[in-house]
């Protein structure tokens, strides 16, 4: 008899492209507060859209003509394949927050994804951003990486980004720290340096 696998806590995750021993601290979507434009605005038109037949006559002569009653179809059936896919994209967007980098994927479209990643070493500035009264009012906004070289990521639209900066700016300094001098080396040193 075999004995199953321990269960893995929320922060033992595993991701495509994941290193061997490498500890994933976050795993974040975009705030939920981006997909409220797309869903209101897809929302009222398809409503509109139902509600139309029960106004006068209009109903009599969208489903007694072919080509209305086509049109009239399309309309429904493209605002719910909006709703789909804008909830999709943000579904499929990623950031993840490893000990050793910090991975940004971004679902750029049903078939398009972009990757990209910065080493916790290379980071040399972290700030945020927050822009709107509604992104202030709830809490949401960007994060901005900056790195040695000219890779800058920017995890655009999370919730709560100054506790998220915080949280990164701690990871880069214990992944940036020289370890402790150990007994040995300090004697190795004086050995060394002795006149």
């Amino acid at each position: 008899m075999t004995t199953p696998e321990p269960k893995k806590s929320k922060h033992e995750v595993d991701f495509p492209g994941q290193r061997e021993g490498e500890a994933v601290v976050l795993i974040l979507q975009k705030h939920w507060f981006v997909l409220a434009w797309p869903f209101v605005k897809a929302g009222a038109l398809i409503t509109l859209a139902l509600l139309l037949p029960s106004w006068g006559k209009v109903g009599f002569y969208i489903f007694n003509s072919g080509p209305l009653a086509f049109i009239y179809l399309v309309w429904i059936i493209f605002w719910a394949s909006y709703i789909a896919y804008e909830y999709l994209n943000w579904y499929r967007d990623r950031f993840i927050i490893t000990r050793e980098r910090i991975i940004n994927i971004d679902q750029r479209g049903i078939f398009t994804r972009r990757v990209s990643e910065i080493e916790l070493d290379r980071i040399q500035d972290v700030s945020h951003e927050i822009a709107g009264a509604f992104a202030t009012a709830i809490g949401f906004g960007t994060v901005i990486i900056q790195s040695a070289g000219s890779e800058n990521i920017e995890l655009q639209d999370v919730a709560q980004p100054a506790e998220l900066q915080d949280v990164i700016v701690r990871l880069v300094k214990d992944a940036t720290a020289t370890p402790p001098v150990t007994v040995d080396e300090l004697v190795d040193f004086i050995k060394d340096h002795r006149k």
